[in-house]
């Protein structure tokens, strides 16, 4: 019965408990040889100097658009408007009655090309706008308000002489507009108000530098004809007033190099460089007015027939040269001491 048993039990176990119990687990660690290889170390590199980095240029991206950068509007001062600027300009370019000349009721502008003059007109008045003589009008006179303002025109005068009128009348107060009349000649702009009771009765204008011109071409022509006749006049040297100051703002070619009167008639020497250059214009002072005065050139003489305190030669609008006459060694005008008997 127990053999049984047994045999019973040896089928039921496990064919690993039959085989006894697993080997014992060694871990074997390879011997160390006495010289250990020696492992090739990399090579070492020497550093070389770094050239200088380069700024990284910037690189466009195909295909895509960049947009131009519009150029920046000019800063303007705050406080200052497109309306404040162009009224400042129009303010400084308008001439007004009281910087203007008058004779008897009129007002006489001095002409400027491009200016503004102010024009004052009244209820039931007509303002007389006066053109140069001879001066033609080429097209209709252009008003800014045409339903309450008329004007019209008339001429005095005949051939080369003849003026015309302008004629301006408002046809209530308190308005206002401009008006622009072209003539063969000129431009005019003209700014217009109306009052209940005060007006410019007549207008017109002066016009220095084109006289200056005119005078300068007949002196021109005058000298032209006079030409070879380069001697001085014949004075008596004894009857001569050097009492004469020049005046020059700077030095221009034709600076006189003196003046002296024989007690009815005025003498300028005029410098030789005046002949490469344009001649100056003499004008007379009178009181506060400066008058053209006739001369004739005589050589290097300017030879005015009467005698003067004070005057200008003038070229242009700003070159000048004041002549004055100072108190003569005689006491009286034409009282001069005959030869021998008094003197300096």
């Amino acid at each position: 019965m127990k053999r049984m048993l047994s045999a019973f039990l040896l089928v039921l176990l496990p064919a690993t408990l039959l085989a006894g119990p697993p080997p014992a687990r060694t871990d074997v660690v390879p011997a160390i040889p006495g010289t250990a290889p020696v492992q090739p170390s990399p090579p070492q590199t020497v550093p070389q100097p770094q050239a200088q980095a380069e700024a990284p240029q910037p690189v466009q991206p195909k295909g895509i658009r960049i947009k131009k950068q519009q150029a920046k509007k000019p800063v303007r001062k705050e406080g200052l408007s497109d309306r404040q600027i162009v009224e400042h300009r129009v303010k400084q370019s308008v001439q007004r009655p009281v910087n203007a000349m008058s004779v008897e009721s009129k007002t006489i502008y001095s002409y400027v090309p491009d200016a503004i003059y102010m024009i004052y007109a009244a209820l039931n008045h007509v303002v007389d706008i006066q053109l140069q003589p001879g001066e033609r009008l080429t097209g209709k006179i252009v008003a800014g308000d045409t339903f309450r303002w008329e004007v019209g025109t008339v001429e005095d005068g005949s051939g080369s002489n003849v003026t015309t009128h302008v004629l301006i009348k408002p046809k209530q107060a308190g308005i206002e507009t401009n008006f622009l009349i072209v003539t063969d000649r000129h431009s005019y702009r003209l700014y217009a108000q109306s009052n209940d009771d005060f007006f410019i009765p007549t207008v017109g204008w002066s016009y220095s530098d084109e006289e200056m011109t005119t005078k300068s071409a007949q002196i021109r022509k005058e000298q032209q004809r006079l030409d070879g006749m380069v001697a001085a006049p014949a004075i008596i040297a004894a009857n001569l007033n050097f009492k004469y100051k020049i005046k020059a703002d700077r030095k221009y070619p034709w600076v006189p190099l003196r003046a002296f009167d024989d007690g009815s008639k005025t003498y300028i020497q005029m410098s030789p460089e005046m002949k490469s250059s344009e001649a100056p214009v003499l004008f007379i002072k009178d009181g506060k007015k400066l008058n053209l005065v006739n001369y004739r050139i005589k050589g290097d003489y300017f030879i005015v027939d009467r005698l003067f305190e004070e005057g200008e030669l003038r070229s242009g609008k700003k070159d000048r040269v004041r002549i004055i006459r100072q108190t003569p060694w005689f006491s009286s005008g034409n009282n001069y001491p005959e030869s021998g008997k008094g003197g300096r």
